[in-house]
Formats: C-alpha cells, structure tokens, sequence
C-alpha cells in the first residue's frame, strides 16, 4: 500500500512541477505581448486553467504583477516567480514520514494545507502508519501466542533428530533478556523430552533458566549435559541435535514413568488439566504390599502441601489399575512393597517452557517473523506438513491442536479482546473512515461546483446574456439603418428641390 500511495504522490508531484513550468512559460509570453500593447485572452485563458488545475494538487496563492505576469507561492515558498519555476521531489525522512522539498535544497520543505498531495501524504504519514501499528500488534500477537504453543506440540514423527533455531541472539554471551529477541524471554523452566526409538523409554528433564544472567551459551551448556541429546551454536543460533538412536520433543505431556514408590513401579497418564505447573508429591501412609496390604494409603499433596487425593491402594486395590489422582493426572502401582514415608516427586505441567525461549529463538514454530511485514510460515513446515505439532506425541492426541484452535476465544490476546474480534475493529475502522471520506469528497465536490459557479456569474461569460445583447444590438442597428434611409431620402428631396 505505501509503494502504490508514494508512487501516486511523485506522480502529482510530475504534475505539479509540469503545470509551474507551463504557467513560467505562458508568462513570458504574455509579458512580451504585453509590452508591444497585445492582450492575449487566449494565454491568459490557458494560463488560469492551469492555475486551476494546479490548485487542484496543493494549495496556491497567486500573485498579479502590472505587466501581466503572476507569481505563485505555496506554504513553504514560490514555486513560479516571472518567468521562472521551481521544481519539487520527494524525500523520506528518518521516521519514515514522506516530505515534498525543492528539488534544489531538502533544507526547504513545502507543508502542503490542502491539495491532493497533502490528502495522500496525510494517507501515507498517517493513516497507513495507524493501520500498519494495529495489523503488527495483531501479528506479533498471532505469531508469539501460535509459536508458545506450537513449540510446545509434536508433530507425527512423535519428535526431532535435529533443530536449528530461525531466530537470531546479537551475542551468544549476554543475558538473554539482553539479546534482541522479538519476544522478551523470562526467567523459568524448559522441558525437554528424549525419547529411545527402540523402546520408547522416554526421559523427561527439566532445565532451569535465568534469563537476567544465563547466556545463550549458558542454555547450550544445559543443554548439552543432558544424556542422549547435544547442543552448540551455529552462527549465534542454537543447534539441538538427538545421539543416534534416539529423538526428543518439548511436550508437556506427563512423565510416564516418574520413578518408584519404595518398590512399586509408577506409570502415569493423562493431560494435566491445572491453571499452572506444580509438583505432586505421593507419600506412603502406611507400610504393607499393594493390592494385599488392607487399608493401605497413599497421599497426595501439591507444591503447596495442600492435600489434593488420598489413593487407597490396599487389598481392594488391584495393581495396574488406573486412579484418577486430580486435574486429569492418572496412575497406577505395581503390585510391590511400601514402606511408611516413602515419597515420589512428579512435575505436573501444562507449560513445557515458561520461559517462552523456544518461541523467541525459534524452535518448532510454526511462524517466523516478528510482525505483519515478515510473517510468514516456517520454511520447514511449508515443506513438511506433518511437523505441524497439533499432539503431545502420543498416538490420537490432538491436544495441541485443540489449544491452537481455542486461541480464536481467547479475550485476552489483544487488549482484552479476541484476535478476530481486533481484525473486526480494524476492518470496521478503516470502513468508518472510508465512508467518511466518501461523504466529505462529495460535500466538498458540491461546493466547489458551487463556487465554480459563483466564479462564472462574476468573471465568466454568460451565453444567455450574450444573446440578448447581441439581438439588442441588431435591433439598433436595424433601428439606425431605418433612420440613415429617411434621412438619406430627406436629403435627395431637398436637393432636388433646389435643382
């Protein structure tokens, strides 16, 4: 849009300067008819349409000089003076504004008041600006809360061989809060899941990041200590690759095998349903065999050390058994000893990374870009549709998919509203002003037909009234001749009278 409305205002800005050319032109002539003692209707006919036209592009005042000639000024300086004109071009200054300068000196800069060019500059300098500020604050929002949750998702391969993160740190050593990311990173913590594709063992591990103090090498570090993964940098981008054998994803799907409670083997299920991340801790309230042990318990508490379940898992407890434990977690036991005192940890997460790092450098996203000039899909996924992460990685799940997809109700995305609802207000927006507009030009075009011609009735020629004097004239012409004739025949008869 800004290319098409510049190129419109150079093209005026031909015009203009074609129109001051013309009319420099046209005033030379008419001084030099001028002193010979000529008026020449016929240039200064020429000479006020061009004003008319040129007063059309901006806004003019025109100046009468005794021998004929008219300089024209404009708001800034004069752009016809005798016999001579000054050209106009374009400029782009460094907010990115369009200026109108003579083409001889950029100090001097025209500010138009009316005109069409100060109409298409108001567009440019303005208008576009506005809309251009709202459809980015609606692309950055699209992009970030997308890329959050679609970093999070796994695709069909159920993970990764090897990711190159798309966005760049301006130094690998800084804090990452430092670092120029589009998206401003915070402190937390990143899950990483690795994944053995002959077992389908899988290890959850927990990284924790400051983002005020860890570097983009610090991460790699972290990183790369993990087992059966590997990190480094590549032209200060973050490179993740799995050891052979083995791939990795970042889904907040549960551990589903946290550990051992005394000698009970744990297996857990489910999508956790809570508001934010937590830590569950079981606690074993008694000694005994599950599924033999009578009255055997097992507590449940959050990172609070609020009870949230009491798991009976005694003699009516048969072990493999699903328990559903709180906010969509399930589990069950091996059929092993307890012990009174036995504890297991397990982070329970709806948030594999809190710190929003994988969506600002770029890893498993499904936009790239930072706002509405450069968003666009990720080369990858353009490629390769099944790594659109819609899963959790196991077979069916579709959670992901359904997060996406519950972003269009989400009315907190963009000032308290939905992201449809924003693009609505754009659109109905910029239809108020379009329609506004629409009435303006046509109140205005009322007037200046009106003043048009109020202008004729005072300067112009009126037909109708031309007509009646020209049949007044004929009649006293016709009136005089009869006259001539009588006195002519007077004459004769005098004469012959004498003779």
């Amino acid at each position: 849009m800004k290319i098409f409305v510049k190129q419109s205002i150079e093209s005026k800005i031909s015009d203009v300067n074609n129109l001051t050319a013309n009319i420099a032109s046209i005033n030379k002539q008419i001084s030099a008819l001028k002193v010979k003692g000529i008026e020449s209707n016929d240039l200064l006919d020429k000479r006020e349409a061009l004003l008319l036209d040129l007063s059309k592009l901006i806004n003019i005042t025109v100046i009468s000089q005794d021998n004929g000639i008219v300089n024209v000024a404009t708001s800034g300086g004069t752009l016809v003076s005798g016999t001579n004109s000054t050209s106009i071009t374009t400029e782009i200054d460094t907010s990115g504004d369009i200026n109108v300068v003579n083409s001889r000196s950029e100090n001097s800069k025209y500010v138009f008041k009316t005109g069409e060019i100060k109409g298409l500059q108001s567009f440019y300098n303005e208008t576009i600006v506005n809309y251009d500020d709202k459809l980015d604050t609606l692309a950055s929002g699209l992009i970030k809360d997308i890329n959050r949750i679609h970093s999070e998702g796994v695709g069909l391969s159920g993970g990764f061989a090897s990711i190159l993160s798309t966005n760049t740190v301006s130094s690998t050593t800084a804090a990452l809060n430092s670092t120029g990311l589009d998206i401003m990173p915070t402190s937390g913590d990143i899950y990483i899941t690795v994944i053995n594709t002959s077992t389908g063992e899988v290890t959850k591990n927990k990284i924790s990041v400051d983002v005020t103090t860890d570097s983009l090498t610090d991460l790699q570090t972290s990183i790369d200590g993990l087992a059966n993964i590997s990190a480094s940098i590549v032209d200060n981008k973050l490179l993740i690759k799995a050891d052979s054998g083995y791939k990795y994803n970042f889904s907040y799907a549960l551990d589903p095998n946290p550990g051992s409670l005394g000698t009970s083997t744990v297996s857990v299920s489910g999508i956790y349903s809570g508001q934010s991340n937590d830590v569950y801790t079981f606690t074993a309230l008694g000694t005994g065999t599950i599924g033999s042990t009578a009255g055997l318990q097992i507590e449940v508490k959050n990172s609070s050390g609020a009870v949230i379940a009491t798991l009976d898992v005694g003699s009516d407890y048969t072990p493999g058994n699903i328990i559903n434990v709180a906010n969509g977690v399930s589990l069950s036991f091996s059929g092993d000893a307890i012990t009174s005192g036995d504890t297991l940890s397990l982070d329970v997460i709806n948030d594999s990374d809190t710190t929003d790092l994988l969506a600002a450098l770029g890893i498993n996203t499904f936009f790239s870009g930072s706002d509405a000039s450069d968003i666009a899909i990720n080369p990858d996924i353009d490629k390769d549709v099944s790594l659109i992460a819609a899963s959790t990685g196991e077979i069916g799940n579709n959670t992901n998919a359904l997060r996406l997809a519950a972003l269009q109700d989400d009315t907190s995305a963009i000032d308290n509203t939905t992201f449809g609802d924003y693009l609505h207000q754009i659109a109905s927006s910029l239809g108020e002003e379009a329609s506004n507009a629409y009435k303006s030009e046509e109140s205005f075009t009322a007037l200046e037909t009106s003043l048009g011609n109020r202008r004729d009735e005072i300067s112009g020629v009126s037909t109708d009234e031309e007509l009646v004097n020209l049949v007044r004239f004929q009649q006293a012409y016709q009136a005089s001749a009869k006259y001539i004739s009588i006195v002519d025949g007077l004459v004769e008869r005098l004469l012959s009278s004498f003779g």
